[in-house]
């Protein structure tokens, strides 16, 4: 985006995202709101972002210009949150297909809780699949054990469903 025509500027962690608010308005339904509307934002030239990283507000404006996004999995889960709360389906589903590529039997389960926070309903079932393929290995992971009651409970029952506990 160059810095030379862009009419609206993005403080993130200190740092400069020029952009353009036209294609800000075209291409997601959160900025139209904002600079059609009687937001405070609608009239300014430069807004400060404190909710989100740099590097992922910055992937969230390039995908705006270009619909494409490629970052690593730890990253693309902040950008799963930045799409949820900016309702960006298409991109959260990018971030879905992302995230899948990082799955581990030591994140499987945070990344199967961090799926049901954002009703990413793909990342979900991919999820559970890998952690029931890969039952007691996942179960003994740091990130099994913190993971909350209720979500444990589910799985268990999901898990007695598919049949994991048959013998």
């Amino acid at each position: 985006m160059l810095q030379e025509t862009s009419d609206i500027t993005f403080l993130v962690d200190g740092k400069e995202i020029h952009a353009h608010k036209s294609i800000l308005k075209i291409r997601c339904h959160y900025f139209r709101n904002m600079l059609h509307s009687n937001w405070k934002e609608s009239d300014k030239r430069e807004i400060e972002v404190a909710q989100f990283s740099y590097n992922v507000y910055e992937a969230f404006i390039r995908y705006l210009y270009t619909d494409f996004v490629d970052l690593p999995p730890h990253d693309a889960i902040a950008l799963l949150d930045l799409a949820d709360a900016y309702c960006e389906l298409r991109l959260k589903k990018q971030c879905e297909n992302m995230i899948k590529k990082g799955i581990s039997i030591e994140n499987a389960a945070m990344l199967l809780e961090t799926s049901i926070k954002y009703s990413a309903k793909s990342l979900e079932d991919y999820c559970f699949r890998f952690a029931l393929n890969h039952l007691t290995a996942v179960t003994q992971t740091e990130a099994f054990r913190n993971l909350d009651g209720e979500t444990v409970k589910a799985f268990i029952i999901k898990a007695g469903i598919s049949g994991a506990f048959k013998r």
